[in-house]
């Protein structure tokens, strides 16, 4: 083996597989095996290991639960009123699998939210321990966003901070001389996954709007699409070679130019009569969901649908009006989409906001003919908003990211976990 790819635990209140993949891990792994690198992976989030315990509850479309053994929170955590876990299988499971791998030239060790550090710490000092000599780079958003804290709690690895592919293939390449032969293609390699239940799509990096509270800007500076052609055809090789249905899209603006992208993609797959369903879990805008975009979503296989409003205060987002989000769900209404499937994510948790402003901005999306999906708000380094958070917080948010927890409710000077429950309960009871 040339290169491990490692996705580690995750040490949280809560997680869950919404289509919860490493993304930019497996794509990087796939980019390697185009240049001759053997690649395998270690996924200790893994919820299909033969061996676990207890076999985590699946649900429709591929999502579910993983694994979870409840664990000691951190003791500056220990006012949230819920039970901090280790999601993933057993470490002792852990170990069977590294004692079962070859020992590899290089691991890739990823780590999503910046939060999760835990986690990917408790993977590095393992896999320190079976591989003491080996050089580890550490990447993901995590490695982005907190590059100087990524260092100082991961010593002996590389942390990589750069997001241009081709920049951390040389580095690669420094480390490393390709062991096997070129594959002729670049997927992501969710076909070294025990399962497949499904596939991310990622169309396009980067936003054209800049949101007070939203890292992408941050992490994909540049805006960039990839041709409609080549997004079909990589839907079609994990329908056709892997029995792949359901597809998850990872953009973060994947409406933008629908005529000459989306839509074109979806054409395609309406003309080959693909059996596939379609989710959009990061939210759609709904500046540019028209009547006829709605009709071409339904009838390609669009299933989970989900809106980004957000807030109903200005202050904070810019990038639709209620006009357009009324329209956008009639739209969506218009082409056969019932009232529980058009979710609403609603920001829950921002500096300055009022349990009666969220309150509020449910009731709004309930009134419209949409269900309000509260998100709870994670303060993100480097975004216009982080500060006003952090001046806000009762936790210092740059002296450690696990003050950046969206369950901590960490801009709300003194949260009321009491009210905030009940809000949540109120808030279910109106999308039901």
């Amino acid at each position: 083996m040339d290169v491990l790819l490692v996705n580690p635990w995750i040490y949280d209140f809560a997680a869950y597989d919404l289509w919860l993949r490493p993304y930019g891990l497996l794509r990087l792994g796939g980019l390697l095996r185009t240049r001759g690198y053997r690649v395998a992976l270690l996924d200790l989030l893994d919820p299909f290991h033969p061996e676990l315990p207890r076999r985590p509850r699946r649900k429709a479309f591929g999502t579910g639960h993983f694994y979870r053994e409840v664990i000691p929170r951190p003791a500056h955590l220990g006012e949230v009123p819920r039970t901090f876990a280790r999601y993933g299988i057993p470490p002792a499971l852990a170990e069977e699998e590294l004692r079962s791998l070859a020992p590899p030239r290089l691991i890739l060790l990823t780590c999503l939210q910046t939060y999760w550090y835990p986690g990917a710490l408790a993977a590095y000092r393992l896999l320190r321990k079976h591989f003491p000599k080996t050089p580890i780079l550490l990447g993901g958003i995590y490695a982005r966003l907190c590059p100087d804290h990524a260092q100082r709690s991961f010593p002996d690895a590389e942390v990589v901070a750069e997001h241009r592919e081709e920049a951390i293939l040389s580095r690669i390449r420094n480390l490393i001389e390709p062991g096997g032969e070129p594959s002729p293609r670049d997927y992501p390699v969710f076909d070294l996954q025990r399962r497949l239940p499904y596939a991310v799509i990622l169309t396009g990096r980067g936003c054209p709007f800049r949101c007070a509270y939203c890292a992408s800007g941050i992490l994909f500076p540049e805006f960039e699409r990839r041709p409609p052609e080549e997004v079909f055809r990589e839907i079609l090789f994990w329908h056709e070679r892997y029995g792949v249905r359901d597809f998850a899209f990872y953009d973060d603006a994947l409406l933008v130019d629908f005529e000459g992208h989306l839509g074109v993609v979806l054409e395609r797959v309406l003309s080959r009569g693909l059996a596939v369903r379609f989710h959009a879990p990061n939210a759609l805008h709904a500046r540019f969901l028209s009547a006829e975009v709605a009709r071409l979503l339904r009838r390609a296989g669009f299933v989970t649908v989900r809106l980004g409003l957000e807030t109903l205060d200005r202050r904070y987002d810019r990038k639709v009006s209620r006009e357009e989000f009324e329209a956008a769900v009639a739209a969506l209404r218009e082409a056969g989409y019932r009232r529980e499937e058009i979710g609403v994510y609603l920001l829950f948790g921002l500096p300055g906001q009022s349990l009666f402003e969220v309150r509020e901005a449910a009731e709004y999306v309930a009134s419209v003919g949409a269900r309000p999906i509260l998100a709870e708000y994670s303060p993100v380094p480097g975004t216009p908003l982080f500060e006003e958070a952090e001046t806000r917080s009762r936790y210092p948010l740059s002296e450690d990211p696990l003050f950046h927890n969206n369950s901590l409710f960490p801009a709300f000077p003194d949260p009321d976990w009491e009210a905030i429950e009940e809000l949540k309960v109120y808030v279910r009871a109106l999308g039901a």
